[in-house]
């Protein structure tokens, strides 16, 4: 069956001389593995610049729900960016938005707010002048909400350190916790000041 949908590409490996198995997140269906044929040959129509990681796209393709890849028949640009391709800065930060994406979306239905989030986060990123060092942060921060890994926010003076693996404030470290999964005081007040 032929379908449409909407998609951020994540990560692309080469399948063959002119192919790639492209993992897309896409608005209709979640996490999809797609063969993308001769989009590394001169000759394919579909090109690998538009396989850049969060590059975002409209997909035509040919759904089936019995295999685990899925064949394009068609790609183009859902959206084009004006600075984020242009500005090295903004480049390393979609890299690390892919790399967050990548190892935290496992599931493989539609989640409309977290696509949602994407896109009004590129968008930002795109028009975002300055400031640039704050926004992988708040990205992290306000993807965590949307994944239900949210830090819990309960701070104070008798709470003053991150606990890594328990996901909110603690008081001092027991003994049998890992010194590695604490944050120090600096970066625990950082955080509580980012959470707030």
């Amino acid at each position: 069956m032929l379908a449409t949908t909407q998609g951020f590409v994540f990560r692309t490996t080469p399948y063959s001389e002119t192919s790639v198995i492209a993992k897309i997140f896409t608005l209709h269906y979640g996490m999809l593995s797609f063969m993308i044929k001769g989009v590394r040959s001169n000759k394919g129509k579909n090109k690998q610049n538009l396989l850049q990681p969060l590059s975002y796209l409209d997909i035509s393709f040919y759904h089936n729900s019995k295999t685990e890849i899925q064949y394009i028949k068609e790609l183009k640009p859902a959206k084009q960016w004006n600075s984020i391709p242009f500005d090295c800065s903004k480049t390393a930060i979609i890299f690390f938005m892919t790399e967050l994406l990548y190892k935290t979306i496992r599931e493989e239905e539609a989640n409309l707010p977290l696509f949602k989030h994407i896109v009004t986060s590129l968008s930002t990123l795109d028009n975002q002048t300055e400031a640039l060092a704050n926004f992988p942060i708040s990205f992290m921060l306000s993807t965590t909400k949307l994944l239900g890994i949210e830090p819990r926010n309960n701070y104070n003076d008798l709470r003053p350190l991150f606990n890594l693996n328990e996901g909110c404030f603690v008081t001092q470290p027991s003994i049998v916790e890992n010194a590695d999964n604490i944050l120090d005081n600096n970066t625990s007040l950082a955080l509580h000041q980012y959470l707030s």
